[in-house]
């Protein structure tokens, strides 16, 4: 137990204005946005993200997602929920993402079709609204 303990914490290093390396990926400040979150089939990313009635997202730039332990498969079951979905599959629709997370101060090269070329780091889930109807039925 110790010994993933002592990992954890060599991988997330506190930055001295209030931000955080994790495994190698600077973010900045914790702070509580509001985010739009895509999700299909193939794609999962947070279209939009404003905090304090500003954009997070330099413009056309969109965010992946990395969680906090529990937190993606938490915020999985909250859009369930929020868009009545009883498939299998991943849910599909875009919903309204209350959190508190953070911003990586560096783009990225999207690793994939519809990726972000930033990430957002969830640390802790506000609340989930469905904010269109799913894309393929319930």
């Amino acid at each position: 137990m110790w010994p993933i303990a002592t990992l954890a914490i060599a991988a997330a290093a506190a930055a001295p204005d209030g931000g955080l390396t994790l495994e190698g990926q600077a973010f900045g400040p914790a702070q509580a946005m509001t985010c739009i979150w895509f999700s299909n089939f193939e794609s999962s990313r947070f279209e939009s993200c404003r905090a304090a009635g500003r954009s997070l997202l330099p413009r056309g730039e969109s965010a992946s997602l990395r969680c906090r332990p529990g937190l993606c498969e938490s915020l999985d079951a909250r859009a369930r929920r929020a868009a009545h979905w009883r498939k299998r599959e991943p849910v599909w629709g875009t919903f309204a993402v209350r959190l508190v997370g953070r911003v990586s101060r560096a783009a990225h090269e999207p690793r994939f079709l519809g990726d972000g070329t930033r990430t957002i780091l969830v640390e802790q889930l506000l609340g989930v609204a469905a904010r269109k109807a799913p894309v393929g039925g319930r």
